[in-house]
């Protein structure tokens, strides 16, 4: 098990929820590239697309450290839709399943 996420198991849309705390040994874009790829069954480093590719994790984090505990940002990663929120959580979703 990953040590800052816990999955949820994914509900009726295939959306799999992960709560983090980012710390100064995990960030936040870590913590996504991390819920993604325990979702898709591979190591981190293996993911394609990189997370820099689809998103400017510097961005993410300034968006995030300065946002309310409402704030959701979602973005496309590869065939996942990943939200993440302002009160520590990343939603993880297939998105293949919604083109069926």
């Amino acid at each position: 098990m990953i040590e800052d996420l816990s999955p949820t198991p994914a509900d009726s849309t295939g959306t799999q929820t992960h709560s983090f705390t980012p710390s100064a040994d995990q960030s936040i874009d870590v913590s996504i590239i991390r819920a993604v790829a325990s979702v898709s069954g591979v190591d981190p480093l293996s993911l394609e697309p990189r997370l820099y590719d689809v998103v400017d994790p510097d961005a993410l984090k300034r968006l995030l450290n300065s946002a309310s505990s409402e704030m959701r940002i979602t973005f496309l990663f590869g065939v996942y839709e990943v939200s993440v929120t302002g009160d520590g959580h990343i939603f993880v979703r297939d998105d293949t399943t919604a083109v069926q």
